[in-house]
């Protein structure tokens, strides 16, 4: 590709590897030369097809479907009360398929490679290995942003764009793809990247008194094995840290994360998480008085209920018992699986559900929690049932 150039009368042929009369210091090839250049543009339409196809053929029906169906209600379970349904979804989708699943996107890419222009196939490569990103913004530079790692010594630059309007000091968390197309350093994100603003700084010590608790340290492959509890510590107010600190909570998310994780890569029995977009009584007038967490508890609880085909009767039993236990109780919900696991198991020591009996343990794993949080809900709600 060469660039027509006309300057005081004359035209000269700017060449790829020459400097671009634009005056930027840049090569013409990293510059002008590739905002003109339709074979870049050829390339990010083919760049973007292949990850499309990718989102919208993964997980394929069947045993991947499934585990993806209960790594979801484990994230579900231990993030209902700190955020959205659709958020909680989508980050537990985007870590199956690139983390967890990581075999599955390079078969993909691999599959991708083999008619693709020599640019693509490039990126293709780059894109093998995508790691969780926890980096603080420093600067910008030449419509970069200047991203430096919080746990380590790398660095990164992120094309600018107006979805990202942080200052510097801006913390970005997410999974994020290499992207070296115009600089080595260069990242993407997957889809969704996270933003905590310099005045909530403080979470990055909670994750490294979080690693520090497992005996490990915080970095980068820290970050993706533990990457639920890292979203459980981002969503979790400062205030409300400090107290689960106070009351040894650590120790219990510490256990929870490797419970949690091991219920993901087990899912041998994953079923469709259910669709309900109006849960019966999780809207109503008759429980707005609760929180946040305790109206996305109680739309668990119906949801479960409805999924185990529990009858009419018993189930608004159990869930009129959920809902004196939560104004009599007001318990601030840290993990709303633990509290339907809990009356899920008092309700069979009362003879209140149908199929067959399971243990403490298996409704434990059921919901993503420990069997020790199971049974402390269970005896909160045994005496309360009838």
């Amino acid at each position: 590709m060469e660039y027509a150039d006309e300057r005081k009368g004359m035209m000269t042929l700017v060449k790829r590897n020459d400097p671009c009369p634009c005056g930027s210091g840049k090569k013409y090839k990293k510059c002008h030369g590739r905002t003109e250049s339709g074979t870049h543009l050829l390339a990010e339409q083919e760049l973007k097809r292949i990850m499309g196809e990718y989102i919208g053929s993964t997980p394929a029906p069947g045993p991947d479907r499934a585990e993806l169906s209960l790594l979801v209600k484990t994230w579900m379970s231990r993030l209902g009360g700190l955020m959205k349904a659709g958020a909680i979804e989508g980050a537990a989708y985007e870590h199956f398929a690139f983390n967890i699943r990581r075999d599955l996107w390079q078969q993909h890419l691999e599959r991708s490679s083999a008619n693709v222009r020599d640019e693509v196939k490039r990126v293709l490569k780059s894109w093998n290995e995508p790691f969780v990103m926890f980096a603080e913004l420093t600067g910008k530079e030449e419509g970069y942003l200047i991203l430096k790692d919080v746990f380590g010594d790398g660095e990164w630059a992120m094309t600018e764009n107006e979805r990202i309007a942080a200052p510097e000091g801006t913390l970005l968390f997410g999974t994020v793809l290499s992207d070296p197309r115009v600089r080595e350093d260069a990242i993407q994100p997957v889809s969704t990247l996270y933003s905590i603003s310099s005045e909530n700084a403080a979470v990055a010590d909670r994750i490294r008194e979080f690693a520090a608790s497992l005996g490990d340290k915080a970095d980068e492959a820290f970050l993706e094995s533990n990457l639920l509890e890292i979203f459980a510590i981002l969503h979790t107010p400062a205030e409300e840290a400090a107290k689960q600190q106070d009351d040894g909570m650590l120790e219990e998310q510490a256990e929870h994360s490797s419970e949690a994780d091991q219920a993901a890569r087990e899912a041998a029995a994953g079923t469709e998480v259910p669709v309900d977009d109006e849960p019966q009584s999780g809207k109503g007038d008759e429980i707005e008085d609760l929180t946040d967490g305790q109206r996305g508890t109680i739309d668990m609880l119906i949801s479960e209920m409805e999924s185990d085909r529990l009858d009419r009767t018993n189930a608004e039993n159990l869930k009129n018992v959920m809902i004196r236990y939560f104004r009599e109780e007001n318990p601030i919900v840290r993990k709303p699986g633990g509290i339907v696991a809990g009356i899920y198991l008092a309700a069979q020591e009362k003879n209140l559900l149908p199929g067959k009996p399971f243990t403490s343990k298996e409704m434990a794993k059921r919901f993503g929690v420990s069997e020790g949080t199971a049974q402390k809900y269970a005896a909160a709600f045994s005496g309360r049932l009838k």
